[in-house]
């Protein structure tokens, strides 16, 4: 395995179930990528301003907000292959439903918002259950590694997304964009055909309630989890939201560029995430302490996010998008890994339901808000920093007064 305490990627591929997973999974994010910038994209281009750009993102989170629970549920109780499978029929025929008319030319801002919402109950459907299966895949001391692994496929995904979106706008028009997600898709159900996953101990049957209820005790209960939700929704207010509202506007506006150099330029993002999570994989003996790197990421990219604000060139713009990928990364791998590692099995299910309702929750309530205030200010850069600012002062809070979550691994 090369230096001790290194973790290889290609042991952990040589895991059929785990690489039929990553490859999956995979290929839904780069749909995401790929969707999010498209919508933006083609809700600009039916005239739409920051605020209704929020809205369509907002509404593509509404189902996270109102089942991810109940999936939770469902995953520590059900055959989560065939959750997979459902996710991602679903998913495809909203995304054929949605090139068609934009094909035809019959879209427009009320469809696009209301297919963003179907679409919005597919992805709710199947993000916990990925989150929940890597666990059941791989031996405990493996976790870190399996998650930077899939954190690089991530990473991967939103490098390859927007690059690979701008080319197809340029080529066939927005549609192309929507015509590749279609594709996308197809590929992803084709990996789930042949997965297998372990056979697990599915405990007892209880009250729905009383089961939704367990799940969502726990991480109060527990101080350590509590804590890392805490930051993971302030980064998700104060850097996630912002960036998937404003980011276009930004690099559009006051930087002046095209839409294939904004695909570029969201693609550095990525790379700086990919660049971090290889260097965990080799270095991850270095971080002892993971919730004392954890913190440090957070205030690393809550400073360059108030720079990259401010930037107002193709190459300002970005290097600052790299160095906020090299914090995202260290931040997003271990906040993943301090997270599974502190949760018993039992909830598992549960836990990453609350995560995926965090993230495909919170995130679009973030943008509507967001969006609604960057056009009330009429200052995008302005409200871009500030949230940096905001998101600075959450991280420097627990690093000051919580220094029993640095030791935590």
């Amino acid at each position: 395995m090369g230096r001790a305490g290194a973790i290889s990627p290609g042991e952990l591929m040589r895991i059929k179930p785990f690489r039929l997973l990553w490859g999956n999974t995979f290929l839904f994010v780069l749909v995401q990528s790929t969707s999010r910038f498209a919508l933006v994209w083609l809700a600009l281009d039916l005239g739409a301003r920051s605020n209704i750009s929020g809205l369509i993102l907002f509404v593509m989170g509404i189902p996270a907000l109102l089942i991810s629970l109940p999936v939770g549920v469902m995953s520590d109780r059900l055959d989560r292959r065939r959750m997979l499978l459902t996710s991602q029929v679903g998913a495809l025929a909203v995304a054929l439903a949605t090139a068609v008319m934009v094909t035809t030319k019959t879209i427009t801002i009320p469809w696009t918002v209301f297919l963003s919402f179907v679409s919005g109950i597919f992805i709710a459907l199947g993000t916990p259950v990925r989150g929940a299966i890597v666990p059941t895949l791989v031996d405990r001391d493996r976790l870190v590694g399996a998650v930077a692994v899939s954190t690089i496929g991530n990473n991967l995904a939103l490098i390859v997304g927007p690059t690979t979106a701008g080319p197809a706008i340029r080529a066939w028009g927005i549609q192309g964009a929507f015509w590749l997600q279609v594709a996308l898709y197809g590929l992803g159900l084709l990996l789930l055909f042949p997965l297998r996953l372990p056979q697990r101990e599915i405990p007892e049957r209880k009250d729905l309630r009383e089961e939704l209820l367990g799940g969502i005790r726990f991480v109060p209960g527990h101080e350590a989890v509590r804590s890392f939700f805490v930051l993971l929704s302030c980064s998700v207010l104060f850097m996630m939201s912002p960036w998937i509202v404003l980011g276009p506007q930004i690099a559009r506006e006051q930087v002046g560029a095209t839409g294939e150099q904004t695909t570029l330029l969201f693609a550095m993002l990525g790379v700086g995430q990919f660049v971090m999570s290889m260097a965990i994989m080799r270095w991850n003996h270095v971080l002892r302490q993971k919730g004392l790197w954890f913190m440090c990421g957070l205030c690393w990219g809550s400073c360059v996010q108030m720079l990259l604000g401010q930037s107002f060139s193709l190459v300002s713009m970005g290097l600052f998008l790299f160095m906020w990928g090299l914090g995202g990364g260290l931040y997003t791998n271990l906040n993943q890994t301090l997270i599974q590692n502190n949760t018993p099995p039992a909830v598992m299910g549960r836990v990453m339901a609350l995560q995926s309702l965090l993230m495909s929750g919170l995130a679009p309530v973030g943008a509507l808000l967001v969006g609604f205030v960057a056009r009330s200010v009429d200052n995008v850069p302005a409200t871009f920093t500030a949230c940096g600012a905001l998101m600075l002062l959450s991280a420097v809070y627990f690093l000051a007064f919580h220094r029993h979550l640095r030791p935590l691994s």
